[in-house]
């Protein structure tokens, strides 16, 4: 190609010319991939919606293992979605033999993504209660309440305070033990010196 444009009369294209041409590709560039970046996310937002109605009419219809699948499906290409999680910890609890604890999971993640969901804390009360978790159950509502969700109805007066466990009567009663921790040795206590009485001389 070089020998083919030394034979002719053209002349070399100066620095100037490649450096417009090179700044014309570079923006061509970057427009197509613009383009394509969001023709990527409008992709992927249908196919999220999708596999969530395909879930959500096997869930109505009862097949909550073809449920389970299309959710999973819908997280695997977008698991930022909360209502995937959702719908997968919905399903899982409505199985044959209920999966509390990926149930659980999936609700929490739904929870975190979108903290000021009434509804994801409703069914992350629910999988709670199942488990009898009444701890978990307590942390969960204080935290939607500091995320602004309306939670009013479980919590009318807000979060109550955590209450300092008490020793128990028993304990109390009983003779108390030496709790100084192995290894440590326990200070001696200063000796008190109390004033000596001298008699008096007695002289002759």
């Amino acid at each position: 190609m070089v020998a083919v444009w030394a034979n002719t009369t053209r002349r070399w294209p100066s620095f100037g010319w490649l450096a417009d041409r090179w700044a014309a590709v570079a923006e061509r560039g970057r427009r197509t991939s613009g383009r394509s970046v969001g023709a990527d996310v409008i992709q992927r937002a249908s196919t999220v919606r999708y596999y969530l109605g395909r879930g959500r009419r096997a869930r109505e219809a009862g097949r909550f293992e073809d449920a389970c699948s299309n959710a999973r499906r819908a997280i695997d290409v977008n698991p930022g979605n909360p209502w995937s999680h959702a719908l997968l910890g919905q399903c899982l609890m409505r199985l044959h033999q209920p999966d509390l604890v990926e149930a659980r999971r999936a609700f929490e993640r739904a929870c975190a993504l979108d903290p000021s969901n009434g509804y994801f804390v409703r069914l992350l009360l629910e999988v709670l209660d199942a488990q009898g978790d009444a701890r978990a159950r307590e942390d969960a509502l204080a935290w939607a309440w500091w995320s602004g969700a309306p939670v009013e109805r479980w919590l009318p007066d807000g979060p109550a305070p955590r209450s300092t466990v008490s020793p128990s009567p028993a304990a109390s009663d009983a003779p108390s033990a030496d709790r100084t921790p192995v290894g440590i040795k326990q200070p001696t206590p200063a000796r008190r010196f109390e004033p000596v009485a001298v008699p008096e001389r007695v002289t002759a």
